[in-house]
């Protein structure tokens, strides 16, 4: 197993931080400026080309993985 770069992590945690953030705010109708919406707008685009690109096995894991990482951190609140 490969070992963790702790950079990488550190890159996916605080994307995970602004897109949980941006989508709350839009929840909670808080004021989401047009720059988080554009960044937001740039993940899902990178999400889905990813999607397509790793086929649906991957995908199948990545979305375990990410229900899981939910549950855990209790929905990022």
């Amino acid at each position: 197993m490969n070992p963790i770069d702790p950079y990488w992590r550190a890159q996916v945690d605080s994307t995970r931080t602004g897109v949980m953030k941006v989508l709350q705010g839009i929840k909670e109708e808080k004021g989401v400026d047009e720059k988080d919406l554009e960044r937001l707008h740039n993940f899902c685009l990178f999400a889905l080309a990813l999607m397509q690109a790793e086929g649906s096995k991957k995908w199948a894991l990545a979305k375990m993985n990410a229900e899981l990482m939910s549950l855990m951190k209790g929905g990022e609140k």
